[in-house]
């Protein structure tokens, strides 16, 4: 049986460098100049991997990567998908139902850069995956975190979709499900807790980008699955993308640009930076 290709961005741009979505083509440099510090063959974490896009491009920047999920043989098809470097790095695929369990068959591993790219949301500790992760870096080690803003009307229709699961007995495929709905002060202080000093904290993926793109797709994933359940082919995410396309998104971008100040706090993204706390310490003295 076919495997079923969940969270597929291989044709997507690498999340160290941004994002194609909601129409817009987002890029930022948190990440790559924070990556640009950290000596080419050093050892790198995917953490949470999905289809390896970031695997990719730190293999091609030049680190011996680790990729961890919940699902080895469907990150094995990935794999193949791309054309590996042949720079002398290393990549090897590290998998298990629960990503708790993954992360002990690397326990003693030290890694000197984690990558935790949109996978806090889907567990129910994250906290308790941060502290585990803190004992895998090195001591001038850092780690890059991407989460979503738990305010938005995205995270908001996630949760009422995993309730109404959760209430209809509906099933829903492992690692599916946005589990935290969390404030950016309440990620920061989930990350502070786990033992982390976050070095620079930024938000991405505007207001009216994010809200706009909203009220259109979700309607029509709920018509969607109404109208498949009646034999209905409707593909609702072609339809969302024909919508939230072009000229407005451009311009409903240009205006999150100018509003930045006051909207930040309900912006998609949050981008982290963050070192183990005694790295912070070390680094202070």
């Amino acid at each position: 049986m076919a495997l079923i290709k969940t969270f597929d961005r291989t044709a997507d741009v690498s999340k160290i460098e941004g994002c194609n979505t909601r129409g817009i083509d987002y890029r930022w440099t948190i990440f790559s100049e924070v990556i640009a510090t950290i000596p080419a063959g050093s050892d790198a974490l995917d953490f949470g991997a999905g289809s390896l896009r970031e695997s990719f491009d730190l293999a091609c920047r030049g680190f011996n990567v680790t990729s961890v999920d919940i699902d080895q043989e469907l990150m094995s098809v990935y794999k193949s998908g791309y054309e590996w470097p042949a720079n002398g790095t290393s990549h090897k695929l590290i998998g298990a139902r629960d990503l708790e369990d993954a992360l002990a068959k690397i326990r003693g591993q030290k890694f000197a850069l984690v990558t935790c790219f949109d996978a806090l949301e889907h567990l129910e500790d994250p906290g308790a995956v941060l502290r585990m992760i803190n004992s895998c870096i090195t001591d001038d080690g850092k780690i890059l975190i991407t989460v979503p803003n738990g305010r938005t009307l995205f995270e908001l229709a996630f949760r009422f979709d995993l309730l109404l699961a959760r209430a209809t007995k509906r099933s829903m495929r492992p690692g599916e499900p946005h589990l935290q709905r969390n404030s950016p002060g309440k990620w920061k202080q989930i990350i502070v807790s786990a033992g982390y000093e976050v070095l620079q904290h930024e938000l991405e993926i505007g207001f009216f980008v994010n809200t706009v793109a909203a009220l259109v797709q979700l309607p029509l994933t709920f018509a969607g699955r109404i109208l498949r359940k009646l034999n209905v082919k409707v593909d609702a995410a072609e339809l969302s993308a024909r919508v939230c396309s072009g000229n407005r998104m451009a311009a409903l971008d240009r205006l999150d640009k100018k509003t930045k100040p006051v909207f930040r706090g309900l912006y998609g993204w949050n981008l982290f930076v963050a070192v183990p706390a005694r790295n912070f310490t070390m680094e202070r003295r």
